[in-house]
C-alpha cells in the first residue's frame, strides 16, 4: 500500500525527487557508505570491527578496478530508470552479489546482498510515506545492523554539507550466506512429513494389491480400513465428477470460480507489493474498467461465507430433521478435525521448509520475515483467533483470516440454528438481532472511522492498517452474508418445491439487479475525484455485502429446485467437482506460491493486464497441483481418521454430507 501512496504522490514530485537524489547521491549507496568513513573515519565506531576493514578493502578495490570490487559496486542500485514512473524499487543484481569471493590480505571475502528503504518525505514535503527501497551489495563481515550504520552515517555526513536533512534508512534486511543449520523443528517435521507419506504409500500398496489385483484378503478389516488411506482411493474419489442424490451441485461452481477469483486478486496485489518497473501507471489503471474485476474480488471471499452459512444451516437443519440429537461435541470436533491438520501442515512448511528452498532479492524480507512471525505466533492460527490480534499477526499466512473469521462464526451458528430447528419463532428473533448487529456494526465502525468502501484506494492509503484489523477481517463486520446463507440453507431445508413461476422470475431479476448494483457501483470509489460521503459509504457498509449475499444465495437456491436456468446448469457442470473438493487446499497454499514466487525475483517487473493474465495462468496451474497434493496428504487423509473415530463415537453416524461443510 505504501507503493501505492508513493506512485500517486509522483506524478507532482519525481522531478524534485530526481534532483534532490542527484544532489545527495542516495542513490549511489556504496558512495554513501565509503563516505562515511573516507571524510572522517573518527567519527564511526567501527573502525575495528571486520565489517569496516572488509569495507576498507573494497573501497581500495574499486579505486584499483579490481573486479570483485567492482562486482559489488554493480550488483548495487543506483539511480533506477523509470523514476519518473514511480520506480523507487530496485533490487539490484542479486546473484552478481552473492557469487563474489575472494581472498584479500589472508581473508576471504564473499558478497551479501542488502535491500534497505528510506524515508525522503522530508525533502519533499510530503506527507505521504515515501520510502524507497534500494539494495547494497557489501562485504558478508556486515551485518544487517551495521549496514544500517553505515548507510545512515553517509547520508549524514552527505546531506550536512549540501543543507538537507530528514533522510533516514528504516529498515535493512541482508541475505544469508551460508545455509542456515537443520534445528530440531526442521528435522522433526521432515520426519512428520516423511512418515504421514510412508503411511500412505504403503497404504495404497495394500489398496492396488487388494482392489486391482483382487488377491482376496477382502475380509480383514484392518487392510480394509488402510486401504481408506491410500493416494489411489482418496485420488479417485476427488477427481469423481458424478453428481451425488441431494447435493448442491451449483455449489462446486461457486467454489471454483471464486477460487479463480481470490488467486486473480492477490496475484495483482502481490505486484503492488512488489517490484515494478511503471508503478506510476497504476494510477490510470485504478480508475479504469479493466481495474473493476480485481478491486471487487473481496467480494469472492463473501461468496464463500454464503456457502458456508448456507451450508451449516442446510445440513443441520436436515440432521435435525431425522430425529438427530444435536451432539456439540461433535459437531465443533469434526469442523476443527476438516480444517486444522491442512492448516497445521502449512504452518510447519511456513516455519521450516519453505524459508530454505529459495533465495532472491526480496526473500530475507518476504519468507524469513514471515517465517519468524509464525514461529512466534503460529497458536493464534490454530486456535483461529488471529484475526483479532494485532496487524504483526497478520503477516503469518495473512490469508488465513478467512479461516478464523468462518470458524467463529461456525462457533456461534448453534445458538441461531438450534432454536430454529426446535422453536422456529424464538430461532427467527434471534437471527434478526444477529443479522441487525451485522449490518450496524460494520456501518458504525466505517462512519466513525472515515473508512472507504473500496478497500485499494487513495482514501484509504491513510489508515490501511488500521483498516485491515477494525473493519476487513473481524468477524462481526463481515457475518452479514454469513448470516443470508445461513436464512436461505434454512428456507431450503423445508422447501420442496417451488411452483410460482412469477416468484421465480422476480427473483432472478433481483438477482441480476444485486449484482449489478454491487459491481458497477464500485465505480464511484474508483473516481479519482471521489470524496468520502458519509450517506453512500455508510450505505455501502451496510448494505454491500447484503445484496450481494442475496445473489449468490438465490443462484444456489433456485439450482437446487431445479429452476437454475443456464446459470445453474452451467455452475453444476461435472468439471467443477474435483476443483471444488480441492478448494480448501488450494485456498491454503496458492499465497505462499504466489509469495514464493515474488519473493525469489531477480528484476523489477512491468505491469500490464495482459502480464497479469500470464501470472494468473501460471498461478493457477500450480495452485491446483500443489492443492491436489495437500489435499491427498492433508484433508483426504484426516477426514478418513475422522469417520473412523467419530463412528465409534455415534452410532449410524453418516458423515458423507458433512464433507461439504
Amino acid at each position: 500500500m505504501h507503493q501505492l501512496a508513493s506512485i500517486s504522490h509522483s506524478s507532482s514530485t519525481s522531478k524534485s525527487m530526481l534532483q534532490e537524489l542527484q544532489k545527495i547521491n542516495v542513490l549511489d549507496p556504496i558512495q554513501s557508505t565509503r563516505q562515511s568513513f573516507s571524510i572522517n573515519n573518527n567519527q564511526l565506531s567501527m573502525n575495528d570491527t571486520d565489517c569496516m576493514t572488509q569495507i576498507n578493502s573494497l573501497y581500495t578495490g574499486i579505486i584499483n578496478m579490481e573486479q570483485w570490487a567492482l562486482g559489488m559496486l554493480d550488483a548495487s542500485s543506483k539511480i533506477p530508470s523509470g523514476l519518473l514512473k514511480g520506480n523507487m524499487k530496485d533490487i539490484g543484481m542479486y546473484d552478481e552479489c552473492v557469487s563474489i569471493k575472494t581472498m584479500k590480505e589472508n581473508t576471504t571475502i564473499v558478497g551479501r546482498h542488502c535491500m534497505y528503504t528510506l524515508d525522503i518525505k522530508t525533502i519533499l514535503h510530503s506527507n505521504i510515506p515515501i520510502q524507497p527501497m534500494l539494495s547494497i551489495c557489501l562485504p558478508a563481515a556486515c551485518n544487517s545492523d551495521e549496514v544500517k550504520y553505515l548507510l545512515q552515517s553517509g547520508i549524514n555526513i552527505t546531506t550536512r554539507y549540501i543543507n538537507i536533512s530528514g533522510i533516514t534508512v528504516t529498515s535493512v534486511s541482508c541475505s544469508n550466506i551460508d545455509a542456515e543449520p537443520w534445528n530440531t523443528g526442521t528435522i522433526i517435521t521432515i520426519i512428520i512429513f516423511g512418515l504421514l507419506i510412508s503411511f500412505l504409500m504403503i497404504c495404497t500398496a495394500c489398496d492396488f494389491l487388494m482392489n486391482i489385483h483382487a488377491f482376496g484378503m477382502s475380509n480383514n478389516s484392518l487392510l480394509n480400513d488402510l486401504c481408506k488411506f491410500s493416494f489411489y482411493t482418496n485420488g479417485k474419489r476427488i477427481l469423481n465428477t458424478s453428481v451425488s442424490h441431494g447435493s448442491l451441485p451449483a455449489i462446486s461452481g461457486l467454489r471454483f470460480f471464486s477460487m479463480c477469483w481470490i488467486i486473480f486478486g492477490h496475484a495483482y496485489a502481490q505486484r503492488l507489493m512488489g517490484p515494478l518497473i511503471n508503478p506510476a501507471d497504476l494510477l490510470p489503471w485504478l480508475s479504469s474498467w479493466s481495474a473493476l474485476g480485481v478491486l471487487i474480488a473481496p467480494f469472492a471471499v463473501d461468496t464463500f461465507f454464503v456457502m458456508s452459512g448456507f451450508l451449516t444451516a442446510y445440513l443441520f437443519m436436515k440432521e435435525m430433521t431425522n430425529q438427530r440429537k444435536f451432539n456439540p461435541i461433535i459437531y465443533y470436533l469434526h469442523r476443527y478435525i476438516r480444517l486444522t491438520p491442512a492448516l497445521g501442515a502449512l504452518l510447519l512448511l511456513t516455519i521450516f521448509i519453505l524459508p530454505r528452498i529459495g533465495s532472491g532479492a526480496l526473500w530475507e524480507i518476504n519468507m524469513n520475515t514471515q517465517k519468524d512471525v509464525c514461529s512466534k505466533h503460529w497458536w493464534n492460527l490454530l486456535l483461529y483467533i488471529h484475526n483479532y490480534r494485532n496487524i504483526e499477526v497478520m503477516e503469518c499466512l495473512g490469508h488465513t483470516w478467512y479461516l478464523a473469521v468462518d470458524m467463529q462464526l461456525f462457533w456461534i451458528s448453534p445458538l441461531i440454528l438450534y432454536p430454529l430447528a426446535r422453536k422456529p419463532k424464538m430461532g427467527i428473533f434471534i437471527f434478526t438481532i444477529f443479522f441487525i448487529a451485522s449490518i450496524i456494526t460494520p456501518t458504525f465502525i466505517a462512519l466513525e472511522n472515515e473508512y472507504s468502501g473500496a478497500l485499494i484506494s487513495y482514501q484509504n492509503l491513510a489508515h490501511i492498517g488500521d483498516m485491515m484489523s477494525n473493519y476487513y477481517v473481524p468477524s462481526y463486520t463481515r457475518a452479514t452474508p454469513w448470516l443470508v446463507g445461513i436464512f436461505m440453507g434454512y428456507i431450503l431445508s423445508s422447501t420442496t418445491n417451488l411452483s410460482n413461476i412469477h416468484f421465480i422470475r422476480f427473483g432472478w431479476i433481483i438477482t441480476i439487479l444485486a449484482f449489478a448494483f454491487t459491481i458497477f457501483t464500485y465505480r464511484i470509489f474508483q473516481n479519482n475525484n471521489y470524496e468520502f460521503n458519509e450517506y453512500w459509504e455508510g450505505f455501502y457498509a451496510a448494505f454491500s455485502r447484503l445484496i450481494w449475499g442475496f445473489g449468490v444465495c438465490w443462484i444456489i437456491y433456485a439450482s437446487a429446485l431445479g429452476y437454475g436456468g443456464i446459470i445453474g446448469k452451467f455452475l453444476s457442470l461435472p468439471i467443477f467437482l474435483p476443483f471444488s473438493r480441492i478448494s480448501y487446499s488450494m485456498y491454503l497454499v496458492h499465497f505462499s506460491i504466489q509469495n514464493m514466487k515474488m519473493s525469489s525475483a531477480r528484476t523489477p517487473e512491468y505491469f500490464s493486464d495482459l502480464q497479469m493474465i500470464y501470472i494468473f495462468f501460471s498461478d493457477f496451474v500450480l495452485c491446483v497441483c500443489a492443492g491436489f497434493i495437500f489435499s491427498l496428504l492433508f484433508e483426504s487423509s484426516f477426514l478418513v481418521l475422522e469417520k473412523m473415530l467419530l463412528s465409534k463415537m455415534k452410532k449410524n453416524k453418516s458423515t458423507k454430507s458433512r464433507e461439504e461443510l
